[in-house]
């Protein structure tokens, strides 16, 4: 018996995973110089899917004072916690006070005893990339497009791009989760991404994703980075 022919093939797909463990450095110290760098990056490379959520985040670690000058800072703005463990306490931060988180952490310098930021801001939100070419999201990069194939069991999905800052008071990072077409448009979506990075993205976290024999699903491998491909 031959297999049957599945009635609608699924596009391939090309994606970049900085996402959590490779999370790259935005390079600046302060946390509001890291917050433009963040906005710059969004404004010309994403369009967000929902509005973003913002936590606001004191690790344990630090030392006492300040700690308690930060959590009292918290609870005072933002009411009682969304979460604590033993690492960290969490509060969810509404939109129009990220500007007043942001100034407690610049107005702190104090680390842990790792030397690491004693409390951050934290940007997560879903998006989709812009085509430089049409400064418009590529249209045919979505979820659905690619039958919402899970990647893993943390909510990824071939099709939707996804970002997460750590604003902290000591240092700054971003991770990535990055979708772009497998095709013609490929690597000039990548240079646009990377020109708007203040760091290089890594040539070892590229995947090229496959729809298996049966066409229902998805298979992947590693390719070279599409940055400097058909360079004129």
């Amino acid at each position: 018996m031959t297999a049957r022919t599945p009635d609608i093939t699924l596009p391939e797909v090309v994606t970049y995973d900085g996402l959590p463990s490779s999370a790259h450095s935005l390079r600046v110290k302060r946390p509001d110089d890291a917050f433009q760098r963040l906005q710059t990056f969004l404004e010309a490379c994403t369009e967000p899917v929902s509005l973003p959520s913002w936590t606001f985040e004191i690790y344990k670690g630090g030392p006492s004072e300040p700690t308690a000058q930060l959590s009292s800072f918290a609870t005072e703005l933002f009411g009682g916690p969304r979460y604590k463990a033993q690492t960290h306490t969490e509060w969810n931060v509404p939109p129009g006070s990220v500007n007043e988180a942001l100034d407690a952490l610049v107005g702190c310098d104090a680390v842990t005893t790792h030397g690491r930021s004693v409390a951050a801001l934290t940007y997560s939100a879903p998006v989709r990339l812009i085509d430089p070419n049409t400064r418009a999201p590529y249209p045919d990069i979505t979820p659905d497009a690619f039958g919402r194939f899970a990647v893993d069991g943390y909510g990824r999905r071939l099709g939707e791009s996804g970002i997460r800052a750590t604003l902290g008071n000591a240092a700054s990072s971003l991770s990535l989760w990055l979708n772009l077409p497998a095709d013609e448009r490929l690597s000039s979506g990548a240079r646009h991404l990377q020109d708007h990075l203040p760091f290089r993205l890594s040539a070892k976290h590229w995947r090229l994703w496959r729809p298996t024999r049966s066409g229902d699903s998805y298979r992947s491998n590693k390719i070279p980075s599409p940055i400097h491909l058909h360079n004129s």
